[in-house]
């Protein structure tokens, strides 16, 4: 919980050192990248309709699959996404309502702004970035493998800098939510055995134990993860 008070303290004060003035270095950032907005570029624009349904489909598909095929493994990726990705959105929600900031468009002359139904709500932090980089960490905890956090984590980073690139958000937006959702998911990864200990108890299943060790090793794998199931 420490952790988590910690991540939400850096997030509040990067919103606060960087959103002051006009000629901020976020505001100048924000300017830069959303002046190279083209009206025929089109993938930003493409990937960020695709977010939403993104968000739902990831965690739905490793419960589905878990539960269809007996498998347990699969089933509990599922739970800890969706809890992460839970976690991640109430501790963002929370932050709108107390920073309520305005959005670039709302506050700025000539932003460039090519949809405004997915920048509802206040600006900081960003609910897409939170949920993005909730998703991309806890895969990546659970698959600690190049071919599965480089794409992962670059997903997460187009994601988060296309809401800056469509002019919804500042950039410090998309880094607190950054910051929010990487935060939760390395929260929940922590208390993992509790909460798939809860859910054991929630659907009536047989408790499994086990043991997770974390072992750094050279070569291009920064972790390798062993379970053991007793």
């Amino acid at each position: 919980m420490k952790k988590t008070v910690c991540f939400v303290l850096l997030a509040v004060l990067t919103q606060g050192l960087l959103s002051q003035e006009s000629q901020s270095v976020d505001v100048r950032l924000f300017r830069t990248i959303n002046n190279a907005q083209s009206s025929s570029d089109a993938f930003f624009e493409y990937l960020d309709r695709t977010t939403i349904p993104t968000f739902a489909a990831i965690p739905a598909g490793f419960l589905i699959l878990g539960g269809v095929n007996n498998d347990r493994k699969t089933f509990d990726e599922g739970v800890l996404l969706g809890t992460a990705q839970a976690f991640s959105l109430g501790t963002t929600m929370a932050l709108k309502a107390l920073v309520d900031r305005p959005r670039p468009y709302q506050a700025l002359d000539e932003v460039k702004v090519k949809h405004e139904w997915s920048g509802g709500g206040a600006s900081f932090p960003s609910g897409h970035s939170s949920q993005a980089f909730a998703i991309a960490t806890t895969l990546s905890l659970m698959h600690p493998h190049p071919e599965v956090y480089v794409p992962l984590i670059l997903w997460a980073g187009l994601v988060s800098y296309g809401r800056v690139y469509l002019g919804l958000h500042y950039p410090s937006d998309v880094l607190g939510g950054a910051v929010l959702g990487a935060g939760s998911a390395f929260l929940m990864w922590t208390f993992r055995d509790d909460i798939l200990r809860l859910t054991d108890r929630i659907l009536g299943r047989e408790a499994v134990s086990s043991r997770v060790t974390i072992i750094p090793f050279s070569g291009m794998k920064l972790l390798q993860v062993q379970i053991r199931l007793n």
